[in-house]
């Protein structure tokens, strides 16, 4: 059988960084590592994603993206609160 696997990349400030990565951290489905620039101010999230299939990949995707998205949300109003 063939595996499918993709990768995403998220960019920006590390205090954002640190609290998407633990709103999804847990995730078998997916392979996250975070990455801090060298002024440490900046930082990355890579995420790695396998799956049987194209199907199963997206679904993970998905879910991931929704995730974060959320998080991201929460993050915002509560930093401008």
């Amino acid at each position: 059988m063939t595996e499918v696997e993709t990768e995403m990349a998220w960019v920006g400030d590390l205090d954002k960084a640190e609290f998407l990565l633990a709103a999804v951290e847990g995730d078998d489905s997916v392979e996250i590592e975070l990455v801090i620039g060298c002024d440490e101010a900046e930082a990355g999230l890579r995420f790695h994603v396998k799956g049987n299939d194209l199907r199963e990949v997206r679904t993970i995707v998905d879910g991931l993206l929704a995730r974060l998205g959320a998080a991201e949300a929460e993050f915002d109003s509560v930093s401008r609160a």
